[in-house]
């Protein structure tokens, strides 16, 4: 009989998006497009947001110094906000950062070996249009 899994407090869904940091960003986005077929979600300043079927990928604009082709986060989906931060700090997890868009709200974590992690409330789960504004600045 397999083991039951341990019950998790945070109310994961799934994925979110996954941010990758990219060098140029503008032929990240063409290869993705174009040559795998994404559709453009959304563009910010420094992100740009692609739809496959109901999954979502990040390109970010990758900062001096900063590794190129890399996961920059990973942003899971929770299924409802309110109490979150407080189970969070309950279980000792380092909060890194907050922010509240017009289309969702967000945690960010420091994971093992230093992985980012966002943890992401959307009243409408198909918006992603506002994120690319809400990244915290390191």
């Amino acid at each position: 009989m397999p083991p039951k899994p341990h019950v998790r407090e945070f109310g994961l869904m799934g994925f979110d998006h996954i941010e990758l940091r990219v060098k140029n960003r503008d032929k990240a986005r063409r290869f993705f497009v174009e040559q795998i077929g994404m559709d453009v979600l959304a563009e910010g300043d420094d992100h740009t947001y692609l739809l496959f079927g109901d999954q979502v990928l990040g390109l970010r604009d990758a900062k001096e110094k900063e590794a190129v082709g890399g996961v920059d986060h990973l942003a899971l989906r929770v299924s409802e906000w309110t109490g979150l931060k407080s189970r969070v700090q309950r279980s000792r997890v380092v909060i890194t950062g907050e922010a509240e868009r017009e289309d969702s709200r967000s945690l960010y974590l420091r994971g093992p070996d230093g992985i980012r992690l966002e943890l992401v409330w959307r009243p409408d789960p198909t918006v992603h249009a506002g994120h690319c504004t809400g990244v915290p600045k390191k």
